[in-house]
């Protein structure tokens, strides 16, 4: 019985897990190895915050690839902010590194 009942809880995990990979913010992909750790999207401004392995470089290639060209690329701070504009709203990714990490902060306005 105690088997049964931790793999239903495996497998419900797993297709929360793949959900969550599937899903996006405000249509604004995530990478795959995304660890979210701040989400606040009942309202705009509306934040997502995450950690990734992946380099600043792949994360800027993969949001231009899912993303196309940014409206504006700046470099302040040791941060890449990539400005989009995703169904009529701002759109902001901010990547900077955090030890053997990468940050992304997601932040959408009107």
């Amino acid at each position: 019985m105690r088997l049964v009942i931790l793999l239903s809880m495996a497998l419900a995990l797993s297709s929360v897990s793949q959900r969550a990979d599937a899903e996006s913010f405000y249509q604004i992909p995530v990478p795959a190895d995304a660890r979210e750790f701040a989400r606040l999207d009942k309202k705009l401004p509306a934040v997502l915050s995450f950690y990734t392995h992946q380099t600043e470089s792949e994360l800027r290639d993969f949001y231009l690839q899912q993303l196309g060209d940014p409206s504006d690329e700046q470099m302040q701070y040791g941060r890449i902010l990539l400005y989009f504009v995703v169904n009529g709203k701002q759109a902001r990714v901010i990547i900077s590194s955090r030890e053997e990490w990468r940050q992304v902060d997601i932040m959408i306005q009107n």
